[in-house]
């Protein structure tokens, strides 16, 4: 692509208002990015703000949005676009410029390394590809059931949704991976393991578990790796299913899940399938790419939509 063509290409990022690194965007970050193309920031003012930016840049034609934050940016740009498809020709393509704390999917795409360099190169050489994205239909908190949202990274119940509790209220003065790794010791010494029923096409598993994950991408918890031969664009999910482990088993394969190596436990599971049922006779919160949702139950399967995605 020529300098003459990215040049013409229109780029709204969406930046998480509240990023620790927004001082690093506006500093090196944007100047990089609108050296090379027209670049237009719509900053979040509030929870799910990030949904409705991108749904109008979606409407308003942008060639690219880029989500800059987090695992939850990029789970709010994504249901923002894909609630445009009926009014929008071709929606835009997504993109991540890696801010959050946890930042799994750019983890799983390799755009850790060198992020302004890989952006710049993605941006110039402008060609995303097609990847699937999960949905799930869940009961919020107030019982009303069939709301839906859309995940592209991974969804879970079980210790991963009270870790984001966590997460977001605490300080996190100890940097990124450890706070997250803190925070995943700290639930799994409280958490109390719930029975969960999981029903796909072709295998089920019931009993009591610490953590479920259906994922799309590779990484959650901050580079915990339970996917890892995860293809983003083969229309099945991963399942992570690890039942009644214990604490001390935790610890001793936190290091195999970082290495991205399969866990051999009794209760740790991998399983394939493009649909899955989870019901409980206990609450059971549901968070999807770090993203807090509701309760089961909860029907996740792939969605009929898919995103153009820059990696």
């Amino acid at each position: 692509m020529t300098d003459s063509i990215h040049r013409d290409l229109r780029v709204a990022v969406i930046l998480n208002g509240i990023s620790i690194r927004k001082k690093k965007f506006y500093g090196e970050i944007l100047p990089a990015l609108s050296s090379i193309c027209k670049a237009e920031v719509f900053e979040t003012k509030s929870k799910d703000h990030a949904v409705d930016l991108s749904r109008r840049a979606a409407e308003m034609n942008y060639d690219l949005v880029l989500a800059a934050g987090g695992d939850g940016t990029i789970h709010q740009v994504v249901n923002g676009i894909l609630s445009t498809h009926e009014n929008v020709k071709l929606p835009p393509a997504v993109g991540v410029i890696p801010l959050g704390s946890g930042n799994d999917l750019a983890r799983a795409f390799d755009l850790l390394e060198k992020p302004i360099d890989r952006l710049i190169s993605l941006t110039k050489n402008f060609s995303p590809r097609t990847i699937d994205v999960g949905k799930v239909t869940y009961t919020r908190d107030d019982n009303s059931k069939d709301h839906s949202s859309f995940f592209i990274n991974e969804l879970s119940v079980g210790i991963g949704p009270e870790v984001v509790k966590r997460v977001a209220n605490s300080k996190r003065t100890l940097g990124p991976a450890i706070e997250y790794y803190k925070n995943i010791l700290l639930t799994f010494l409280h958490y109390k393991p719930k029975y969960v029923r999981a029903i796909a096409p072709s295998w089920s598993w019931e009993g009591r578990m610490r953590s479920i994950a259906l994922a799309n991408g590779k990484y959650y918890g901050h580079g915990l790796c339970i996917a890892p031969d995860s293809n983003p664009s083969d229309q099945m999910l991963n399942a992570f299913i690890c039942g009644n482990v214990s604490v001390f088993d935790f610890i001793r394969y936190t290091g195999t899940l970082k290495r991205g190596e399969i866990v051999r436990h009794t209760e740790v599971h991998y399983k394939l399938t493009d649909k899955l049922e989870l019901t409980s006779l206990e609450e059971c919160p549901i968070e999807a790419d770090g993203e807090l949702l509701g309760k089961l139950p909860a029907s996740i399967g792939l969605s009929n939509e898919k995103i153009r995605f820059l990696f």
